[in-house]
């Protein structure tokens, strides 16, 4: 997956996410929307199939939404990683 950052500010972010679909998009915005200090997170696709995402955050003053959104990112690949080694780990 490739980013394209659209817009930044202090407390919002806008990134394009290429070839990302919602098997990817979904978790993604369930795990942001826990964090405390995002106080909005969606996405949208304008046409399923020749359009990647959007990704909208809005974050608390003070946070940067780019950090919360690699730390999200970082937080998750870690979650996949742990199901994968707990499944593939028991059968070796």
């Amino acid at each position: 997956m490739e980013f394209e950052v659209l817009q930044k500010t202090d407390t919002t972010l806008e990134i394009k996410v290429k070839d990302a679909d919602d098997t990817v998009m979904y978790p993604l915005m369930e795990q942001l929307l826990k964090d405390k200090d995002i106080i909005m997170a969606d996405y949208s696709v304008e046409h399923q199939e020749l359009d990647d995402p959007v990704v909208r955050i809005e974050v608390e003053e003070g946070n940067d939404p780019k950090k919360k959104l690699v730390d999200i990112s970082n937080s998750f690949t870690d979650d996949i990683k742990k199901v994968y080694s707990d499944i593939f780990e028991e059968e070796e």
